[in-house]
């Protein structure tokens, strides 16, 4: 039984059809209408209880949250595949922190200062904005991007020479936040190491 990914296109989901795309795991994509309410429909809501996309489903088992569908696909997957360090390796802890890192530190840092400190299309009206949530916001990103860029000093990935899951779950992040105009020109190392990232067949090939 095929892997069924639930989402819709430029959100987190994306990472998720990039990780199987790269693991070569076949999966069927069940696009979400947003605008339709797709996602507050009673049997969606029996897989993902907060009615948000990301959701996959793997035979009986559901999961939802992005961090937590790449950290279940790189543990079943990923590790016989070279993209996920093996268990009890200093790889494998760099690999699970910068990980969560990425849903927990980056992304919600990353989309408060793009809702209130931005011109995008997923900007707040200007009337809706703090610009004191924007100042705090962009000093916490500055912060994870300027930690990011001191992990990448002498590395091509985020755990050393080889790309790995953990490095898709964070350019996912980084890539969206580039895409929507932040600047990443004070961070010439996180700049080169997403571009190698997201110019992966993988991720062209990913919804």
């Amino acid at each position: 039984m095929a892997i069924k990914v639930y989402s819709w296109p430029f959100s987190s989901g994306t990472r998720i059809t990039w990780a199987l795309e790269e693991l070569g795991v076949p999966y069927d994509y069940i696009q979400l209408d947003g605008q339709a309410g797709d996602q507050l429909k009673p049997d969606y809501l029996a897989i993902h209880p907060n009615g948000k996309v990301p959701a996959l489903v793997d035979g009986d088992q559901k999961y939802f949250e992005a961090v937590g569908i790449l950290l279940h696909l790189a543990h079943k997957f990923a590790v016989d595949k070279g993209l996920w360090p093996a268990a009890g390796t200093p790889e494998r802890a760099a690999a699970l922190s910068w990980t969560i890192w990425s849903g927990t530190e980056l992304s919600p840092h990353m989309m408060q200062y793009i809702y209130h400190g931005m011109d995008s299309k997923f900007s707040f009206a200007e009337k809706d904005r703090s610009a004191a949530a924007a100042g705090y916001h962009k000093s916490q990103l500055d912060r994870s991007l300027a930690g990011l860029e001191r992990q990448l000093a002498g590395r091509d990935y985020i755990t050393g020479a080889s790309f790995t899951l953990a490095d898709l779950a964070v350019a996912g992040a980084v890539n969206f936040a580039a895409m929507c105009g932040v600047s990443l020109a004070d961070y010439p190392k996180v700049t080169a190491w997403c571009k190698r990232c997201t110019d992966r067949p993988a991720r062209q090939r990913a919804k």
